[in-house]
Formats: structure tokens, C-alpha cells, sequence
């Protein structure tokens, strides 16, 4: 193909709108001739055989839970607006977020009575005004604030406001933040090849509040590209929403050989339901909220993480080893897979030694997956079509634990509301990501090339409000 008719390609290709996958039952072991099919011959719809609601497939055994589609396709929607929306810019009804596709434009449509600029959606035609931000230095402060770990009550003492006003500057803050860092994102992540890397874990807060929460991390910066949580204040389907059961939680098993851990994980897995059916025992809600199974937020979790992956010719996927994420993995890039574009792994870290694990691969578990030595402990081929895969490059391995135990050591525990987490979260990402360095002096968003220079965090929220001024500048002058 002529270099002019692969430039025109390459630019349908990145102005297409992301789509995201519709059905989750299916099979999903990869190596099925109906991986990732819909409909199928061999398919019964609804089996109990092994004791759960599930999809059968005849063609090569597997019994993979049933999910809650409708219920996850809303959580996506949810998600998408709370993690990667455009806000404040552009139309709220039409504009797609970072990631997602396209802006659709929007053009002057005269003023307000107070001379402010009026502006129409190109798509829905909707007539709105947007204001510039303002006050940077009391974001500035609400940020730096907010990275020590100060209570809302000191802050606002600080301050000299009302509660009132400090949610609201700490929306203004949450979504200044987001736009900036989803924009230097977009700018960076641009390559042929990306690898993600995600882990879970339970975040606590006071008065026995807990919440599922999971990170992927770009797996050479160690930058935090998405942090989301099993909280919403969407009203589903019962069987989407957390049951409080005992803790089904794998221990890390540390301290026994490596492939002595491993099988006893394995083992732990098989006395669940299924293997999706995570709990972490009880808890009591955020206010305004209820708690999703793990596997629904992380399906949702997944499919917004394809807009990260969806313009690198080649991906990978780097997974904890928990079975109730490995669907989730596997639905965001059935297609990558078929076309070999895209693989799965598992993997566990482990402080290993070098006689404990032979470097031709262990047998482990029901499916005799074969785990292979490596620095950060073992991982494991989900789809790997080689009998023996190349070894994996982690350069960050503790990046997600890292930021765990950030967010544990310096986020407030005295929150009840959902807004305020998703604020604070978000919030916290863009303070690990950009201003607090490691042992080097480099940041993941310089590594990323995100950041040219370690910020301060009056740097970065000065950045984040001109970024998003000089975004209305650029876009309603053209």
C-alpha cells in the first residue's frame, strides 16, 4: 500500500470512536475454536452441572459463571464519564471522553446577559456556557493540603470555608486534574507496544467502610493509568451487587517456596462458588452507594483500559494471579487475540530463590498451567501461543502496591460519601504520577513522558487549570 493510502488509514484508524464489548457470555478459554463467540452450536445457555448459573461449551468443556452483561455495560458508561470525561470541556451529552473517539465540535452561539460566551453542540445542538477556572491558588492549596493526608475539617480551617464550598472546590480540583493528566496521557502513549500491569486490593477507611478496588499501571513507567473501585450509585440487578460473604481473599504465601504457594492458591480458588465469586468480607456502605461483585467492576475496568491499548499494534496484559480478573482480561481484546496482537498473563510476585522453580516451567493447578521463573517471582501463559513464552520485562513490579500503600498512608479515612472518593482518588493518582519522585528522583509521569520535570503540586495544579482554560481557547477559536 502506497505511504499516502497508510497515512490516510492510520488517521481513520485514531479518529474512530471506541466501542466497547456488548456480551460477556461466552467461552473463554482461548485455545476454543468459540473463544470470545457469542452464539455458538455447542453452547447450552444456562447450566447448573457444576453448581452455578453458567454457560456451557460443549466444544471444550468449560463451564465459564454468567455475567450480568446489562449490568456491567452500565457500570462502563458510569465509569467512562467518572474517569475518562472531557469535563469541564465541551458538551456534556455528546463530547466522548480521553480515549473514547473524536471530539465533536461545538460553535459560538452568542452571549449571556452578563456578556459571557454561548456555545452549540455541532452534534446535539445544545446550547451552553462554560466558565473559566479560577482561584488556582486555593486549588493549590486545597491539593498540597489533601497530599498530607489532612482531614476535610482541618482543610477546611485552613481555608476558612464551608463545607459547602470545600466539595466544591474539591470537584473543581478532581476534574482540573483528570483533564490534564488523561491530556498529557493521550500525547504520550503513542507507541507500538504498551504492557499493563494490574493487581487488586481492599482500601479501608474509618467506621469499617472497605472497598474493592483495582490499579494498572504502564508497566515501564510504573504510571498509574487507571484507578477504579466495586462502589456505585447505579441502581442494577441484584445479582451485580456484593454479597458480604466470608473472605474468599488469596494470601500472598510469601514465606512457603514459590511453587508450594502457587498450588495452594489454586486450591483456594476451587473452594469458591466459582471462580469468579470473590468476597472480602463484611462491610458497611459508603452513603449513596452499593457495592458491585469484583468481577463486574473488573470486567468494566478492563474494557475501559482498551482505549489505552486500542492504537499499539502489539499489547500485552500483565494480571495478578486471581481468577475472578482473568475473564475481564481476556473480553477487552478477544479480537487482538485471535490476530496474535495481544497476550495474558499471570503473574505472582514472590521474594523466589533461584533453585525453587526449574527454568523450563511448572505444572501448576486444574488446567496444569505452566509457571516459569522470573525477578519479581513467576508468571504464567493465558494465551501465550508458545510452549516456552520469552521472559517478561516488569521494570516497576511494586508500582501497583506502591500506590496501594500511598493512597493508605495519605488519604483521609474519614469519608462517606462516593463523590468525595472518586475526587480523592483521582486526585491522588495525579499526585503519585507527577510529583512524588522515587529513589532516582523521577516521577512515573517522566518516565512516561508525560512530565518533562518533577512538579510541585502548586506546578501541577497551575498546569491543570491552564490546560483546561487554553483547551476552550484552542477549541472554540477554530
Amino acid at each position: 500500500m502506497p505511504s499516502s493510502k497508510l497515512k490516510t488509514a492510520k488517521a481513520v484508524q485514531d479518529s474512530a470512536a471506541l466501542h466497547f464489548r456488548l456480551h460477556y457470555n461466552c467461552c473463554k478459554n482461548c485455545r476454543c475454536q468459540n473463544f470470545g463467540l457469542v452464539e455458538s452450536a455447542d453452547y447450552l445457555a444456562e447450566s447448573f452441572q457444576l453448581g452455578y448459573p453458567a454457560l456451557h461449551c460443549k466444544a471444550c468443556g468449560s463451564y465459564p459463571p454468567l455475567v450480568d452483561s446489562e449490568s456491567v455495560n452500565r457500570i462502563i458508561d458510569e465509569r467512562a464519564k467518572q474517569y475518562l470525561s472531557k469535563a469541564p470541556c465541551g458538551c456534556g451529552n455528546c463530547e466522548p471522553g480521553f480515549f473514547l473517539g473524536p471530539s465533536v465540535g461545538v460553535k459560538r452561539y452568542g452571549k449571556t446577559g452578563a456578556n459571557s460566551q454561548r456555545y452549540q453542540c455541532r452534534q446535539c445542538e445544545s446550547v451552553f456556557t462554560q466558565v473559566s477556572i479560577k482561584g488556582e491558588e486555593q486549588l493549590a492549596t486545597l491539593f498540597n493540603s489533601l497530599s498530607l493526608g489532612h482531614s476535610p475539617q482541618k482543610i477546611m480551617q485552613q481555608l476558612s470555608i464551608a463545607p459547602k464550598i470545600y466539595y466544591q472546590l474539591l470537584q473543581r480540583l478532581f476534574h482540573c486534574l483528570r483533564f490534564y493528566t488523561r491530556q498529557q496521557e493521550q500525547k504520550s502513549l503513542n507507541g507500538s507496544f504498551i504492557a499493563i500491569h494490574t493487581e487488586s486490593q481492599i482500601h479501608a477507611f474509618s467506621e469499617q467502610k472497605k472497598i474493592w478496588t483495582l490499579c494498572s499501571t504502564e508497566v515501564n513507567s510504573g504510571y498509574v493509568l487507571l484507578h477504579s473501585h466495586n462502589q456505585t450509585q447505579l441502581e442494577l440487578n441484584d445479582n451485580a451487587y456484593y454479597q458480604q460473604k466470608a473472605s474468599t481473599l488469596l494470601p500472598s504465601l510469601t514465606e512457603s517456596p514459590i511453587v508450594e504457594a502457587l498450588k495452594r492458591r489454586y486450591q483456594l480458588t476451587l473452594n469458591r462458588y466459582h471462580f469468579e465469586d470473590l468476597h472480602y468480607g463484611p462491610t458497611v456502605n459508603l452513603r449513596g452507594t452499593k457495592l458491585l461483585q469484583p468481577s463486574v467492576c473488573a470486567y468494566a475496568h478492563f474494557q475501559l483500559l482498551s482505549g489505552f491499548t486500542q492504537h499499539s499494534e502489539n499489547f500485552h496484559h500483565y494480571i495478578e494471579h486471581e481468577s475472578s480478573i482473568r475473564g475481564a482480561a481476556l473480553m477487552c481484546c478477544v479480537d487482538e487475540i485471535k490476530q496474535q496482537r495481544a497476550e495474558i498473563f499471570y503473574l505472582y510476585r514472590h521474594p523466589r530463590t533461584q533453585s525453587d522453580m526449574g527454568t523450563t516451567g511448572n505444572k501448576v493447578g486444574w488446567w496444569n498451567d505452566r509457571w516459569f521463573p522470573a525477578d519479581f517471582g513467576a508468571f504464567c501463559g493465558i494465551t501465550s501461543v508458545q510452549q516456552v513464552p520469552a521472559p517478561i520485562s516488569l521494570p516497576q513490579p511494586e508500582a501497583c502496591q506502591n500506590y496501594f500503600t500511598h493512597l493508605q498512608e495519605n488519604m483521609s479515612k474519614q469519608l462517606k460519601s462516593a463523590s468525595s472518593v472518586d475526587a480523592l482518588f483521582e486526585i491522588n493518582r495525579a499526585l503519585f504520577n507527577y510529583v512524588i519522585p522515587d529513589q532516582q528522583g523521577v516521577s512515573p509521569a517522566m518516565r512516561l513522558g508525560a512530565s518533562q520535570k518533577l512538579m510541585t503540586g502548586s506546578e501541577l495544579v497551575n498546569a491543570a487549570v491552564a490546560a483546561v482554560n487554553q483547551d476552550h481557547v484552542l477549541k472554540f477559536n477554530t
